[in-house]
């Protein structure tokens, strides 16, 4: 198909469900590929990461931070993608413009989840036209709102290209009052341009087919229903988007004149007064466009991600209650559970299962908790990385030290409490080696959980959870020692970061040097010595130094993974 858009105008694309709607938006956008053909910018062809520089996509689904303010949501937008070459307080002074202007000023410190739909939209609109993209396309942008809101939201896209922006939506259906703020139709049929040109001339333009559409009747339904009918036809007679016959020159239009066409009452009007470009310093927009790709460096990017995932974690009490909870009343339970075993020979095999359930229980949670939450984050993540807001490694990297200091605190609680009320030896080297194990463990498991959330969503990351985990635990040295397993299998003790863990954990209770245990209670006790025991389990020639490497090497291995993982998802619609 071929087919032209002009800066100034509001161009809509139609077609039945099916016809290539999206497919031609994401083709148009540098979402996807053209399988062949070409794409011009101002008759010179498409350069894709310049053009991605200044354009941007919106989705059908407006995917925002909930937990976010307007303006919370506004700044951060703001210092991802504007640069050094804007100053802050020119920054600050964007994000007021674009709040007055979209009709956000009364909602400007509510969060984002409690917004209504059109709230969401324009939200949505703003963040984009934080850096003034002088192209915007929307996939769907009315899908969802009712006709008063879908009103208010086609004007303000109608302003937008008046302001010199080419503005691409689609829409399924839109109704005659959309239509008559839509500068030019682009109807796809069967992946084939079935007409290009304006509202007004349709009419026209069918009844040189000898189609005439009936009095009252919707031009574009009527249209939509011949499609099918008259498929061939109609692409032969537009030349598959070659004639150009049917299309108006934009008139110049002032803002009474739109508010008298449209027919706006003073509740559905927008203010949007004209949004000039913020201030820019040239020679640093020089060596940025030179640099990078992007309007701020790595760095930036990690620090502004890192803030905003400690303030929306912070801002979810439930979540972070619920995670908290959990680890003290567990914590209590085990220490009830195991009370006072820890100077006491005859109990050698209580807290040595002991510490393998408080292993399982911090690598579970861990696991858990990313895999259910991570997931979500995704469609949010693949629009704001498509529109160049930042790299896969800086969101990655600022996703990974967020949840760290929750997994931190819960980790250290759970550990100290239930090694205090087991009366486990009060020797500080012991203790840190204890919790330096557990939080490595942990960290292990959240990797493991971004792994699994970067591949699957919720529903198939919690199923298939078990395939990631359960490997690692058959293999932690607790349920079969590795001298004891065929040789064949051995080699996957080593992958197995449960077994360097567990491993950890029993040189700090039960080596180390420490000494012979009494055995109270009982005539005879197997173990009296740890040495002998660690023997007997074969831990007693494991160094806690290479325990540690395995540790950080298996991170690194799931780190990687994930990486990759995640950023070949993020770049397609997997």
């Amino acid at each position: 198909m071929s087919g032209q858009f002009n800066a100034g105008e509001l161009t809509v694309i139609v077609g039945q469900s099916g016809a290539g709607k999206s497919t031609l938006m994401d083709i148009l956008a540098g979402y996807t590929k053209p399988t062949c053909g070409s794409i011009h910018v101002n008759g010179t062809l498409r350069n894709e990461t310049m053009f991605r520089r200044r354009s941007c996509y919106i989705l059908q689904d407006d995917v925002v931070q909930d937990l976010l303010t307007v303006q919370e949501s506004l700044r951060i937008a703001a210092e991802l993608k504007l640069g050094k070459h804007i100053s802050q307080q020119q920054k600050h002074k964007r994000v007021d413009e674009i709040v007055a202007s979209l009709g956000l000023s009364r909602v400007r410190s509510t969060r984002v989840g409690k917004l209504s739909g059109g709230q969401r939209k324009r939200l949505a609109i703003g963040l984009e036209l934080v850096s003034d993209p002088p192209v915007m396309f929307l996939d769907e942008p009315t899908s969802g709102l009712d006709i008063s809101i879908a009103k208010q939201l086609v004007y303000l896209l109608h302003l937008l290209a008046r302001q010199g922006r080419t503005v691409v939506i689609t829409m399924h259906q839109p109704s005659a009052t959309l239509l008559t703020m839509v500068d030019r139709l682009y109807a796809v049929i069967g992946g084939k341009c079935a007409y290009m040109g304006s509202v007004p001339l349709l009419l026209p333009y069918l009844e040189q087919m000898n189609l005439i559409c009936p009095p009252y009747h919707n031009p574009v339904d009527f249209f939509m229903e011949k499609c099918a009918e008259y498929e061939d036809q109609l692409v032969q007679y537009s030349e598959n988007g070659h004639n150009h016959l049917w299309i108006n020159n934009i008139c110049n239009e002032t803002d009474s004149d739109l508010l008298e066409k449209f027919k706006l009452s003073k509740c559905e009007e927008v203010h949007l007064t004209l949004l000039p470009p913020p201030k820019e310093d040239p020679t640093k927009k020089i060596l940025l466009a030179l640099k990078s790709t992007y309007s701020t460096s790595t760095w930036k990017q990690f620090t502004i991600l890192t803030r905003r995932a400690l303030l929306t974690n912070f801002r979810d009490p439930y979540f972070t209650l619920m995670i908290t909870g959990i680890h003290f009343v567990m914590a209590l339970f085990v220490g009830t559970l195991f009370y006072d075993i820890g100077q006491n020979a005859r109990y050698f095999k209580d807290i040595y299962h002991f510490l393998f359930f408080n292993q399982m229980f911090l690598m579970f949670t861990a696991f858990s908790s990313v895999t259910i939450r991570f997931p979500n984050e995704i469609p949010t993540v693949r629009r704001e990385h498509f529109n160049r807001w930042y790299s896969t490694g800086a969101y990655y990297s600022a996703t990974l030290v967020s949840a760290v200091p929750m997994q931190t605190f819960c980790t250290l609680s759970y550990g100290s409490i239930t090694y205090w009320m087991t009366s486990q030896p009060l020797e500080s080297k012991r203790l840190l080696v204890y919790s330096g194990t557990l939080l490595l463990v942990t960290y292990v498991a959240l990797c493991i959980g971004y792994l699994n959330g970067s591949i699957f969503n919720v529903k198939n990351g919690v199923v298939f959870g078990s395939f990631f985990i359960m490997p690692f635990t058959v293999f932690s040295g607790f349920f079969l020692m590795y001298k004891d397993a065929p040789i064949f299998f051995k080699w996957l003790f080593h992958l197995s970061f449960l077994k360097h863990g567990f491993v950890g954990l029993n040189e700090a209770i039960f080596g180390m040097g420490r000494e012979k245990l009494p055995c109270v209670g009982q005539l005879f006790c197997y173990y009296t010595r740890p040495k002998h025991f660690l023997m007997d389990k074969g831990m007693w020639d494991q160094s806690y130094v290479v325990v540690v490497l395995a540790l950080f090497a298996i991170a690194f291995v799931v780190i990687t993974c994930s990486y990759i993982i995640l950023k070949i998802r993020i770049k397609s619609k997997w």
